[in-house]
């Protein structure tokens, strides 16, 4: 499963960056993604970089991911520049996580993972940033 699946996610215009770029998600310039000024919308922006963060777990989780339960926790966000056309969020975990992430799942059960996630615009502005705190879960068979 992909964020991209999802009905919210579709709605906005979401989609999978091609291989090999240096971002993971991208939204393609929509009128109906604007705001009262004209700039994309904060709340686009969020939906977008809440599901790139969602979207990095899953990938490093690989085929565990349908053993893992994960739900958003808590998320940190700044607003940096106005943001204009297409936009594309790349993310990374916070300094530390990758490496422990993994062992905690395994050994505990849960873990807790943060996601930095950083949105562009078409001009490649950088216009907002986030901090994304997921619980995950290991599920066990009943």
């Amino acid at each position: 499963m992909h964020v991209t699946d999802l009905a919210i996610n579709k709605t906005l215009g979401m989609q999978l960056a091609p291989a090999g770029n240096g971002h993971i998600l991208e939204m393609p310039e929509s009128p109906l993604l604007l705001n009262h000024v004209g700039t994309v919308h904060a709340s686009v922006q969020f939906a977008l970089a809440e599901a790139s963060s969602g979207e990095f777990l899953l990938r490093h989780l690989g085929k565990a991911q349908t053993q893992v339960f994960a739900v958003l926790r808590t998320s940190d966000v700044k607003f940096r520049k106005p943001a204009h056309g297409a936009l594309r969020a790349s993310a990374r975990f916070a300094d530390g996580i990758a490496d422990s992430l993994s062992t905690e799942l395994a050994s505990r059960g849960r873990a807790l993972a943060s996601v930095l996630v950083e949105v562009a615009d078409a001009q490649g502005v950088v216009t907002m940033t986030g901090r994304y705190d997921w619980f995950l879960q290991r599920q066990t068979n009943a």
